[in-house]
């Protein structure tokens, strides 16, 4: 991320500042029924902050010049259940699920000089919080029509007295599944995330806003068991909180793999 936006107005990026958020997710799923499955979530992440400082902006490198952050290691785990009811006489599955985001993620990195960075690059939050989802589909002819709304609530504070601002995501997917060796689909999404908070109840700066963006994906069944698949994110709308740095796309790669137990 080095592209920052004021609102929706892209401005000028004076300290040259930039983010490289980057994770490796192990997801597991095991299939209690046919209907009720039980899912956890690994993250492991790696957070860099660059920046180059002007004289006298930060004390402990006065004369100023380039500035890090960094942060690694496994994140907050993410375990929930999904119970799977067919409504509409059987023809229309929905997917319900309700979790919780633990609070095993690392969260007193510090810089070079010793002092805790802040906590939106932690890789951990420090709090357990709910997450609840709901995810409908539908086949018709070749294609799969699908979407789904995703919260995570936040709980309360860390123990640094941050609070996380709720979030909200809405999916739509439309995903071509005819072949047996390639699939692909399009997908449109909205984010709304609410203020961050610091300090017992003071408003954070730079932080929250409204997106909406859209992603192309493409994947591959390689065997029975195993699928690959790549997916190219870019925001079409962004309206934020004060200035943020934005990416101008996200690229994710995954595997699927069907173990027999």
């Amino acid at each position: 991320m080095d592209s920052p936006i004021y609102g929706t107005r892209a401005i000028p990026n004076y300290n040259k500042e930039r983010t490289i958020n980057s994770s490796l997710t192990l997801i597991t799923n095991y299939g209690v029924t046919d209907q009720f499955s039980l899912t956890a979530f690994f993250p492991v992440r790696y957070i860099l902050n660059e920046k180059v400082l002007f004289r006298g902006q930060n004390q402990n490198q006065y004369a100023g010049g380039k500035y890090f952050r960094e942060s690694y290691g496994l994140g907050d785990v993410i375990l929930q259940a999904r119970l799977q009811k067919n409504l509409l006489k059987e023809k229309l599955p929905v997917v319900f699920g309700l979790g919780a985001k633990l609070s095993n993620g690392e969260i007193n990195a510090t810089d070079r000089f010793g002092d805790r960075i802040s906590d939106n690059l932690q890789v951990g939050t420090g709090t357990i919080d709910p997450v609840f989802s709901i995810y409908i589909s539908n086949n018709y002819r070749q294609f799969l029509f699908s979407g789904g709304v995703f919260t995570r609530i936040t709980n309360g504070e860390n123990i640094y007295g941050y609070h996380y601002g709720n979030e909200i995501q809405t999916l739509v997917n439309i995903d071509y599944i005819e072949s047996s060796l390639i699939y692909g689909g399009l997908q449109f999404s909205h984010l709304l995330t609410t203020r961050d908070y610091y300090e017992y109840g003071k408003v954070a700066q730079d932080r929250g806003g409204n997106s909406i963006f859209a992603a192309g994906k493409l994947g591959t069944r390689l065997t029975d068991k195993l699928d690959m698949e790549m997916t190219i994110q870019m925001p079409l709308h962004q309206n934020l909180n004060e200035s943020q740095l934005t990416s101008p796309f996200t690229i994710q790669f995954g595997s699927l793999y069907r173990f027999e137990i």
